[in-house]
């Protein structure tokens, strides 16, 4: 069974995601190092030694770097699953420009770990030999640069390990080069320029730091070898990007340009030069062409063609975005670079003709880039590179007094904020603390905090400390705010991106503290700051905060701020609330089945309606409520009864003419999960009823807004497993046939998904077959060969494994059932503990338990056998309250308390860890 490609791209990530294998240590004496390391466990003499001879090597006076670039670090690890991930799959640009990337990371640092002063030495230095007979001073002498022999060895390991790193950057970049011949140059495997852009950068680097000094005789050419490969690498890039491509032109010679686009012929002039690209971006953009007003007074042949024409066609490139925008926007800002570096001094500002860039080209490139699409996630990148070219265009005098301004870093952050990379907002962090660097020149404003903290709320889904980082950079911007007066203040905006961090992460306190912000927020703005009153958004996204924290209260806070919002619109503001105002309070009270609740504040947005309000019911109102009648926890007769009441008004309502309340998919599962959690006998008859109904107008009818999905059949199959019929087991195997054989038709909404088969799976575990292991096992077989085809959402679970164990472990029937259960339950407990993305839990082991004893007689060999598991079990730190009741039940008192003490004193395995990774809780399929 092998995984899907989002599976590998997720381990590729985690390991990426791991510290760098580079690390500072302080000297240690050996006896400290002893100290460190406990002697608990034989196990860990392998790790205690390899610490030793890490941490043993020294320098004196300074920090250690530890130099062990291994197979162990996150790139190489990170590179053996891309290994195996390409015998199966086709992996995106984007996998390989991450590894590439985090190739380049390291380079640098082991780079960054050779001081400037050795390089400068090194390179500028006499090149006379160290002189004979000085072996005890052990010295070698540089230039003006005096280094011992030590130093020397260890700045020339840290070029070689350097070295080693650029090679494995730049053989993964051939490799994607390579995939994209073998795939007939499809677009979608397209090397990302991002990886070219890390790989030369790093060869450029080890050329720079090639100081003689660090090198050992193999490597006295490297710096040759380093600018050679970046002169092919930029060949490589030229050649990849012009595949195919009648824009992409040679030169008189047959040579390719040094541009990405403009061919070599059309540079010779400025007048050429211009008008190529304006007829290239007419010919791509039938609006741009169109447009009157963009006529350009440009193409006039009295006019001298400068600066300003080449802006105005930068910011076209920006306006009218192709997929070309950003290379051939730097192109230009590259031909204007030429021209003024060709042109004599003196005549560089007099002459016309010379459009030499200002500030606004490089934000013009710099938003063309911004916006050019489908250019992988190297946007980012590339905006940063052409701020590090301007810097390199500084210092040469080139560009002498253009610098990048607050739009340029502005846009740099908006870039990170929108690419999704994972790092993004720490990186627009760091782009905003630049910023506030008093020796930068460049202040940040109201917009560069407003971004940063946005890049915070896109990524709080994943980062769970990411409100707590957006709020930080919020009151870093008050306080700076406080102490200058020209330094911008806070703004509604930048509350709101710090309360939408909140409401989309999973911070635990978040709603409160949404709250207190809101507080906040209003008492700044009654001290006079006006930029900071609370609008309806603010109020919105409060709500939504305290609606998805599960605090106690948190429903009703959010259905009090609702109340004041209405007050308030009622006085004369303009908070008025909206549909989505109602719907986030109505979601509140579902989450907590407050269905009376629910079904009032339903019945006021009817009432208000009626009253001119535009905050209509719609179908995600419906659902809510049907939603917090299913989690009521009273009367469930009385719940179904009132939703379906609901319902039938529902439906009533549009066949009357209100459109804009059909029900859709989510109102049918809505209702299906009351039917299915009220325990009531005739559920089962209901819920397969909808669910035809559902399939009969999606599915075969052609209406998609009410086309059952992947959830809908695991609310009839939880329904089924619920109602102990004894049609269940036949029902669960029809209803997933039926699932997997709509979506062989191509429905893709009802992909079978990992919880369907788990359910399905604990269904025949309670039911009274004797062969039910068996059977539960070939559901699991079922369940790994749908993954295997391409549906990741298959891919089983712990729970999967632990309900096949669950239908061993109650087999009855007579000797041989039980052995044949047997041997299920141990199969499948050794598949769980050697796969590959799997963990047994402490539920896996106590069901196991349960499993050998009662299909195991009592013998030496189950004495064994439970022995060995318990010793695993105490090892992995999941012995739970269902293991300790087992093992109670399966051994006498006085060997299981023989058995602990055992493990404890031989295995160096104290009592306290024997649960440190259990997380207790009732297990249940169903979550």
């Amino acid at each position: 069974m092998m995984p899907g490609a989002e599976v590998f791209y997720s381990v590729i990530q985690g390991y990426l995601s791991l510290p760098s294998s580079i690390r500072i240590a302080q000297q240690q004496t050996n006896d400290q190092i002893e100290e460190c390391i406990t002697d608990d466990c034989e196990e860990e003499l392998a790790e205690k030694n390899q610490i030793k001879s890490l941490l043993g090597k020294r320098m004196k006076g300074e920090l250690l770097l530890a130099t062990n670039f291994n197979n162990n670090s996150p790139p190489h690890l990170a590179t053996r699953i891309l290994d195996v991930m390409e015998s199966y799959h086709e992996p995106t640009p984007e996998v390989y420009d991450a590894v590439i990337a985090s190739y380049g990371k390291c380079a640098l640092e082991y780079l960054a770990q050779i001081p400037s002063s050795v390089i400068e030495s090194g390179n500028g230095g006499s090149e006379e030999d160290a002189s004979d007979g000085e072996d005890d001073a052990n010295e070698e002498s540089k230039g003006d640069m005096i280094i011992d022999k030590e130093q020397s060895n260890q700045y020339s390991l840290y070029y070689t390990q350097a070295w080693k790193c650029a090679k494995a950057a730049l053989q993964l970049l051939n490799r994607s080069e390579d995939l994209y011949h073998e795939t007939g140059k499809n677009i979608s495997r397209l090397p990302g320029v991002s990886s070219y852009a890390t790989v030369m950068d790093v060869y450029k680097a080890l050329a720079v730091n090639s100081a003689d000094v660090v090198l050992v005789d193999s490597k006295k050419n490297s710096r040759d070898d380093a600018m050679n490969v970046w002169k092919n690498l930029r060949q490589r890039r030229l050649e990849m990007y012009r595949l195919n491509d009648p824009n992409f032109a040679t030169d008189e010679g047959g040579r390719r340009s040094r541009y990405n686009i403009l061919p070599g012929e059309v540079t010779k002039s400025v007048e050429d030069t211009f008008e190529y690209a304006y007829n290239l971006l007419c010919e791509s953009s039938p609006s741009y062409a169109d447009d009157e007003s963009l006529e350009l007074s440009l193409m006039e042949e009295h006019q001298k063609i400068g600066t300003f024409h080449f802006n105005q066609l930068i910011f076209d490139l920006a306006n009218y975005p192709q997929t070309f925008s950003g290379l051939l926007a730097q192109d230009l800002l590259e031909f204007m670079v030429s021209t003024v570096s060709s042109t004599p001094k003196n005549e560089r500002g007099s002459n016309p003709n010379v459009p030499k860039p200002t500030v606004e080209t490089i934000n013009g490139v710099l938003k063309a880039w911004m916006v050019t699409p489908n250019y992988h996630d190297a946007v980012a990148r590339r905006v940063e590179s052409v701020l590090a070219k301007l810097a390199g265009w500084q210092s040469d005098g080139t560009l002498w007094g253009i610098t990048p301004d607050t739009v340029s870093y502005n846009t740099c952050i908006n870039c990170w904020k929108q690419s999704g990379i994972p790092g993004a907002a720490e990186r627009a962090t760091e782009i905003l603390a630049l910023m506030e660097d008093e020796s930068t020149n460049i202040a940040p404003d109201a917009i560069s905090y407003c971004s940063c903290i946005s890049a915070w709320a896109e990524c709080a889904a994943t980062n769970p400390r990411a409100g707590a980082n957006a709020e930080a950079i919020l009151t870093r911007m008050h306080s700076r705010g406080k102490e200058n007066e020209d330094a911008p203040q806070p703004t509604t905006r930048c509350f709101n991106a710090v309360l939408l961090a909140y409401a989309n992460g999973k911070q635990k306190g978040g709603g409160k503290r949404a709250l207190e912000l809101l507080r906040f927020m209003e008492s700044l703005h009654a001290e006079g700051y006006d930029d900071c009153q609370p609008d309806k958004y603010t109020f919105n996204i409060v709500m939504k905060a305290l609606a998805k924290s599960k605090e106690n209260g948190a429903a009703e806070k959010a259905s009090q701020l609702l109340r004041r919002m209405e007050q308030s619109y009622d006085k004369g503001s303009t908070l008025q609330p909206d549909i989505f105002s109602y719907n986030i309070v109505l979601d509140a009270f579902s989450r907590i089945g407050d269905s009376e609740s629910a079904e009032k504040l339903l019945q006021q947005m009817y009432d208000n309606s009626e009253r001119g309000s535009s905050a209509k019911p719609n179908a995600h109102s419906y659902t809510a409520v049907l939603t917090a009648w299913a989690r009521n926890g009273d009367d469930k007769a009385v719940a179904t009864t009132r939703a379906e009441e609901l319902f039938n008004n529902f439906e009533r309502k549009y066949a009357a003419g209100e459109t804009d309340v059909q029900a859709d998919t989510s109102c049918y599962n809505a209702l299906i999960n009351v039917w299915a959690k009220s325990g009531e006998r005739k559920a089962l008859y209901r819920v397969t009823q909808i669910l035809s109904t559902m399939e009969e107008l999606g599915l075969q009818g052609g209406d998609e807004s009410v086309a059952p999905n992947s959830r809908t059949y695991c609310a009839v199959l939880d329904c089924i497993a619920r109602s102990r019929n004894f049609k269940a087991y036949n029902k669960a195997l029809e209803v997933i046939q039926r699932m997997e054989d709509f979506y062989a038709e191509g429905h893709e909404s009802t992909r079978p998904c990992a919880r369907a088969y788990s359910i399905v799976i604990s269904t025949i575990a309670r039911s009274r077959k004797r062969d039910k292991a068996v059977k539960a096992q070939d559901m699991l077989r079922r369940m790994e060969s749908e993954y295997v085809k391409g549906n990741v959402a298959a891919r089983p679970t712990v729970y999967s494994y632990n309900g096949v164990l669950n239908a061993a472990a109650f087999t009855s029937g007579d000797e041989r059932d039980q052995e044949e259960a047997f041997r299920v339950a141990c199969l499948t407990f050794d598949e769980l503990r050697i796969s590959e993305y799997l963990q047994p839990t402490h539920v896996s082991y106590g069901t196991f338990l349960k499993a050998i004893r009662k299909l195991m007689p009592d013998s030496e060999i189950r004495e064994k056998l439970v022995t060995s598991v318990f010793r695993r079990c105490c090892k992995e730190g999941l012995v739970g309250e269902m293991v300790l009741r087992e093992m109670k039940a399966l051994s006498s008192p006085d060997f299981y308390q023989s058995l602990l003490e055992e493990i404890d004193t031989k295995l160096g395995i104290p009592p306290k860890s024997f649960s440190a990774n259990v997380v207790e809780r009732d297990y249940d399929w169903r979550e």
